[in-house]
């Protein structure tokens, strides 16, 4: 593994601990939470013809986070974020990832950090449940589609 990846993967880890962290303390101001996924799951079951899902568990001015759950077969089509950077971390299920044009598998352990402005899309022919940050806040609309 080059060290400008090893690096940029320490850093992503960091952030996502910083902001999970920020989110999970118990006795903190609203927008903080202490969640189990599989309770968020069972909670928000994925509506009848869907194939994907963004739960919403915290926000603030910094990061909005999610639990991401796409059933088997869910494509997720070429995009861009122009505002948002996107971090995921890969709980379960599998598939492949593109971004700008590289293809990587990803499993569970895997984390994923897409830079704002940056093409991705996933083939998630088993499924996959991730945790998913889009700093910063996630206010409106900000995916655009890439032919």
């Amino acid at each position: 593994m080059t060290r400008k990846r090893t690096i940029t993967l320490c850093g992503t880890f960091v952030l996502l601990l910083f902001v999970f962290v920020g989110f999970a303390h118990a006795a903190g101001p609203p927008g903080q939470a202490v969640v189990n996924y599989e309770e968020i799951l069972k909670a928000n079951p994925l509506p009848a013809g869907e194939m994907a899902q963004a739960i919403p568990v915290a926000s603030d001015e910094t990061a909005t986070l999610n639990v991401a759950r796409f059933a088997p077969g869910a494509e997720v089509k070429p995009h861009v974020h122009k505002t948002h950077s996107e971090t995921l971390y890969v709980i379960e299920g599998s598939g492949q990832m593109v971004i700008e044009g590289k293809e990587t598998d990803i499993k569970p352990g895997s984390i994923i950090h897409i830079p704002m402005n940056t093409v991705h899309s996933a083939k998630l022919p088993g499924g996959l449940t991730a945790l998913q940050v889009f700093a910063p806040e996630w206010k409106e609309p900000d995916r655009v589609p890439v032919p």
